[in-house]
């Protein structure tokens, strides 16, 4: 499992390297629109693994635009990148992606939750262009539990995660179920309900003891 810490500018990375990431996810629709000097220094010197994500606005990020416009953003990036998040809109772009080197965060987030069924059906159609990533919204313990249950159940590796803070309790469970992946933050949260990345460490390393 990898501690994950999601950046909204690359002035946050030396606080994600030293508060423990594993790997750095590099938000570019939340960047900066021009990048100084410095910031892209600090991203040359970063020796962690990069996720570059461009994460739309129907799936509760910032970016509007076409697949060119996605692509334009990212392929500057793919030199940087150890693994590139795509959601399935764009996914007519990952055999470009593979061509540069870089490996697939296959993503869905979803605004409502999904019954185990939808999981599963979403999880497949995900695994056949990379590595499954499904976010939800959970409405009750109950949704949080049935997300564990698919966790725990579902083909290796997968990444599970939430939408939101009413359950944030979420992200720190999911990965004792088996989520490949831990996302927190560094510098200001990218995702409403996110812990910071010493946060979320200290309290999975914690459990796992």
């Amino acid at each position: 499992m990898q501690y994950v810490a999601s950046v909204a500018d690359p002035k946050y990375i030396p606080e994600a390297e030293e508060a423990g990431a594993d790997t750095i996810e590099l938000r570019l629709d939340l960047f900066p629109r021009t990048l100084s000097a410095k910031q892209k220094s600090i991203i040359r010197r970063c020796t962690l693994p990069l996720i570059i994500t461009v994460r739309s606005r129907q799936e509760g990020g910032t970016f509007r635009g076409t697949p060119d416009d996605w692509w334009a953003l990212v392929s500057p990036w793919l030199s940087n990148a150890t693994l590139v998040d795509v959601e399935q809109d764009f996914s007519m772009l990952v055999p470009f992606i593979q061509d540069a080197g870089s490996e697939i965060i296959a993503s869905f987030h979803s605004g409502r939750m999904l019954l185990g069924g939808e999981l599963g059906a979403v999880a497949s159609r995900l695994r056949a262009y990379g590595m499954p990533k499904v976010v939800v919204r959970p409405e009750s313990p109950v949704d949080v539990l049935t997300l564990c249950w698919f966790t725990q159940r579902a083909e290796k590796p997968v990444i599970t995660s939430i939408i939101g803070s009413k359950y944030r309790y979420a992200r720190v469970m999911l990965p004792l179920f088996g989520s490949e992946m831990a996302f927190a933050y560094a510098g200001e949260a990218t995702a409403e309900g996110q812990f910071p990345v010493r946060e979320m460490r200290q309290m999975l390393d914690a459990l796992m003891e």
